[in-house]
C-alpha cells in the first residue's frame, strides 16, 4: 500500500529565495528538510571546510589524542582494529594512513565475518597480544565490546575506542542504564550527555576528525594547554584533508544523514574523490567504469560501495584495504577487479535471497505480521543485510532476515528498519531471547537460538505498536509542479542542494493528470520505459525505471487495453496517469534536453 504526501513545511519561501538567489520552490524544498534559518541555509548552500563541526566536543577525543600522541612518540605498537564494512574499512584506512605519515608503528586488523562476526572479539585481542601491541584502536566498532576491552586491560594493553553506534544499555526503573566499556578513552557521538551536535557522523568521520586533532599536535599548529584546545584551520593539515574522500565515501556507504556537517563534508570529499592520489581508489574507479566521470552520491552509494562491501560479505574485508593501502598500480588493478566481480556474484546471490523471502511474505500468519521475520536457510548471512533492505523497501514494514550461524543450533540475521520504529530500542524489550545484538534504530544485528526465532517473532510483534499508515509504503512529495514550470533554470537550482541521500533526498514533485502520449519499453530486461508526457499543452519525455510489465497492466487496468494499445503506437488516447517525479536534463551530444524521471504512479 502505497500513501502519498505533499510536505507543506512552514516558512516565506519568497523571502528565503531572494536573499540567497535561489528559486522559491528551491528555498520550499529546504525548508522540507529542516533548513529553515540563516544559519543552517548559508552552510546547507554555501559551506566549507571551515564550517565543519568542532571535533573538540566530542567526549574524551581530547584525551584519546593525548594517549595515541604519547604513544607515537614513544613509539610504542598500535594496532587499528576496524570492521569488514564500507565504513569500518574507510575508518581504518584513515588512521593507518594517518597515523604512519605521523610516524606512528601501526598495524591493523579487521574481523572477519563469518569466522568472528561483528566487531572486537577475543582472538583479535590475543593475537595483538601475541603480537606485542601495546595499544589498540578501534574504529566503527568497540562500544559495546566490554568484555574484550577488559580482556585488553587485563593484559596490560592501552585500549581506545571511537565508535558511532549507539552504546548498549538496560532500563531499570523507567532508566537507560549504558554499559560503557572499560577502556582508557571511549569516543563516540552517540554517549549519553556528549554534545557534539552531529549525531549522525559515522565511523570513518570519527577517525577524520581524531586524526585532524593529532595532525594538529604533532605537526605543532594546535595551541593551549597540552597544545589541544584550539585547532588551527582544517586546511593548514595537509594529511587530513588528503584522506576528506574516505570520510566522505563512507558517510555516503554508511547511509548517514546528508544534513549539517555531513552535507559539507560530503559535497567537498565527492569532488576531492575522482583526484585523489590513492591509487587503489583510483583502480576501483577505472574497474567500474567511472574514470573521467563527475562522481555523485549515488556511484558510492550503487556503485563503488557495494564493490568495497563485496570483499567483506564474500571472502575478506581485508582485499578492500589493502587495495586502499597498497602502493602497487598492478596490485591495485588485480583487487578492485576481484572486488567488483565479487559485487556482481553477491548481487545474484541477493536477488535469489530477496525471491525467497518475498515467497515467504504469502504464508498469512507471517505476511500479516507487522515486524517481518523471516529464516533462509542455506543464505550467506553476509547478505542477509541487504535482502532485509530489500523487504523493507517493498512491503514498508520493519524486517529482520535470519539465517544459521556457523555454530550449530545458532541463527545470525540483520534488520532494517522505518523511520517509525526504533529497531534497536524493541530488540532491547527482545533481549532474553537473544544471544547477541546491536545496532541503531534503523539497523540492527542479532544472534539467537534457533529454538527462539518463534518466540522472538512472536514477541516482537506482540509489544508493536505500528499503525497502518506506519508501515505503508510513503512517496512523500515536495510540491505539486506542473511540468510547464520546468526550466534549465530549476533544474541547474535544484542541484545546488546535492549530493542527495538520506535526510536529503533528491527533490521529489507530483503532477495530478499527465497525458501518456506514447511509450515504449526499452533495456535488455525490458525494465525501462520512454514516454511523452503532456499537460496544460506543454510536453515533455518522462523515463520510467522499474516493474514496467506491472506498470503497462496497471494502465490497462485503469485505462483499457484498447486505450494503451493506441499509447504504445503513439496515436490519440485516454491514458493519464498521476506521477512523483524529478526534473533533469539530458545532455547528448551537445544538447540539453528537459525531462522527468518518474519514481511512482497512479
Amino acid at each position: 500500500m502505497e500513501k502519498w504526501f505533499e510536505t507543506r513545511q512552514p516558512g516565506d519561501y519568497e523571502a528565503l529565495g531572494r536573499k540567497y538567489g535561489i528559486d522559491p520552490l528551491t528555498a520550499r524544498v529546504m525548508s522540507n528538510r529542516g533548513i529553515r534559518d540563516d544559519q543552517s541555509a548559508r552552510r546547507f548552500l554555501y559551506g566549507t571546510l571551515d564550517d565543519l563541526d568542532d571535533p573538540l566536543k566530542l567526549t574524551n577525543i581530547g584525551i584519546a589524542a593525548g594517549i595515541i600522541t604519547k604513544k607515537i612518540r614513544e613509539r610504542k605498537r598500535i594496532r587499528i582494529i576496524g570492521d569488514y564494512d564500507i565504513d569500518g574499512v574507510c575508518a581504518t584506512y584513515i588512521l593507518v594512513k594517518g597515523l604512519r605519515e605521523l610516524g606512528a608503528d601501526v598495524s591493523y586488523d579487521i574481523p572477519e565475518r563469518l569466522l568472528d562476526g561483528y566487531g572486537l572479539n577475543v582472538r583479535l585481542v590475543k593475537e595483538a597480544i601475541d603480537d606485542g601491541v601495546d595499544t589498540i584502536v578501534t574504529v566503527d566498532n568497540g562500544i559495546s565490546a566490554a568484555s574484550q576491552v577488559q580482556l585488553a586491560k587485563d593484559s596490560g594493553l592501552t585500549v581506545v575506542v571511537t565508535d558511532h553506534h549507539e552504546p548498549p544499555y538496560e532500563e531499570k526503573d523507567g532508566r537507560k542504564i549504558f554499559r560503557i566499556p572499560p577502556a582508557d578513552a571511549v569516543v563516540d557521538p552517540s554517549l549519553d550527555g556528549c554534545l557534539y551536535p552531529n549525531k549522525a557522523l559515522c565511523g570513518a568521520g570519527v577517525a577524520w576528525k581524531l586524526l585532524y586533532i593529532l595532525e594538529s599536535i604533532l605537526s605543532g599548529k594546535a595551541e593551549g594547554p597540552e597544545n589541544g584546545t584550539k585547532l588551527p584551520p582544517m586546511t593548514s593539515c595537509p594529511l587530513t584533508i588528503s584522506l576528506l574522500p574516505f570520510a566522505a565515501f563512507a558517510t555516503v556507504g554508511d547511509v548517514m544523514d546528508l544534513l549539517g556537517e555531513n552535507h559539507v563534508l560530503v559535497k567537498y570529499g565527492l569532488k576531492a574523490l575522482p583526484e585523489t592520489d590513492n591509487i587503489g581508489m583510483q583502480a576501483l574507479i577505472d574497474a567500474c567504469g567511472l574514470n573521467g566521470r563527475p562522481l555523485s552520491s549515488y556511484h558510492i552509494g550503487f556503485v563503488l560501495g557495494p564493490c568495497i562491501n563485496a570483499g567483506g560479505r564474500l571472502e575478506t574485508a581485508k582485499d578492500a584495504e589493502e587495495l586502499f593501502l597498497t602502493d602497487d598500480p598492478v596490485k591495485a588493478r588485480s583487487l578492485a577487479l576481484r572486488l567488483s566481480e565479487l559485487n556482481v556474484e553477491r548481487k545474484d546471490l541477493t536477488d535469489q535471497g530477496v525471491k525467497a523471502a518475498m515467497a515467504q511474505l504469502e504464508d498469512p500468519e507471517i505476511g500479516h505480521d507487522r515486524v517481518l521475520v523471516l529464516y533462509l536457510p542455506g543464505t550467506h548471512e553476509s547478505i542477509v543485510g541487504i535482502i532485509a533492505g530489500k523487504v523493507r523497501e517493498r512491503t514498508g514494514k520493519p524486517s529482520f532476515v535470519l539465517t544459521d550461524a556457523q555454530e550449530e543450533g545458532m541463527l545470525k540475521g540483520s534488520g532494517r528498519s522505518i523511520e517509525e520504529y526504533s529497531m534497536f530500542d524493541e530488540l532491547v524489550t527482545c533481549s532474553e531471547l537473544l544471544s547477541k545484538f546491536g545496532g541503531h534504530p534503523m539497523a540492527a544485528g542479532l544472534s539467537l537460538k534457533k529454538e527462539n526465532l518463534t518466540s522472538f517473532r512472536r514477541k516482537l510483534n506482540e509489544v508493536c505498536s505500528l499503525t497502518d499508515d506506519d508501515i505503508a509504503i510513503k512517496v512523500n512529495l515536495d510540491s505539486r509542479l506542473p511540468i510547464g514550470y520546468i526550466s534549465e533554470g530549476l533544474v541547474d537550482d535544484l542541484r545546488r542542494l546535492e549530493p542527495f541521500g538520506k535526510g536529503n533526498a533528491r527533490p521529489l514533485f507530483g503532477e495530478p493528470k499527465l497525458s501518456v502520449e506514447s511509450c515504449r519499453v526499452m533495456g535488455a530486461r525490458g525494465n525501462a520505459a520512454k514516454l511523452t508526457v503532456s499537460s496544460g499543452g506543454c510536453r515533455m519525455t518522462a523515463l520510467y525505471f522499474g516493474d514496467v510489465p506491472a506498470f503497462l497492466a496497471h494502465l490497462k487496468e485503469k485505462a483499457g487495453e484498447s486505450e494503451v494499445e493506441k499509447m504504445m503506437a503513439g496515436r490519440p488516447n485516454k491514458v493519464t496517469i498521476m506521477a512523483a517525479f524529478y526534473p533533469d536534463i539530458n545532455e547528448f551530444r551537445g544538447r540539453r534536453e528537459l525531462q522527468i524521471h518518474i519514481s511512482n504512479y497512479r
